[in-house]
């Protein structure tokens, strides 16, 4: 009976990381806002492993730009071809009417999901509650 307790704690560690993984799932949502858009056409994303590069285009078409000179616009661009719990970096390119681009300097730093720490405290918290009701069941049989 004892090596099944310890299998139900196991599977519920299991359980716990695979539901963090479920809850949020691998993906960066990259936000940016302009204050004004003279010529600008669209946007190109950049992703690299580090701060450093180098930094690899996300798609060829780029994010269609919707603002105007006078007022701007909000973007979002969800990179779904990541590793869960990893961290990545981006840049972003503008590009204009006459087929200029401008590269922003600023690195943005995202992670994939939130991070084996905390699936590993999901985990542990899913174990604990198996921990303590498999000890209520056990104590609820020997009565």
């Amino acid at each position: 009976m004892k090596g099944i307790r310890y299998l139900g704690i196991l599977l519920g560690f299991a359980v716990g990381i695979w539901l963090a993984w479920l809850l949020w799932p691998p993906r960066v949502l990259v936000t940016w806002e302009t204050a004004s858009e003279v010529d600008t056409v669209g946007f190109y994303l950049y992703r690299a492993d580090s701060p450093e590069g180098p930094f690899v285009l996300l798609d060829e078409t780029p994010v269609p730009a919707t603002g105007d000179p006078l007022t701007g616009a909000s973007y979002q661009f969800e990179d779904r071809r990541v590793i869960w719990g990893r961290e990545y970096f981006y840049q972003l390119e503008e590009l204009e009417r006459d087929g200029g681009r401008h590269r922003y300097p600023e690195v943005v730093k995202a992670r994939a999901g939130p991070g084996w720490g905390w699936a590993v405290l999901a985990g542990i918290l899913v174990a604990g509650g198996v921990w303590k009701w498999s000890g209520r069941w056990k104590s609820a049989e020997l009565q």
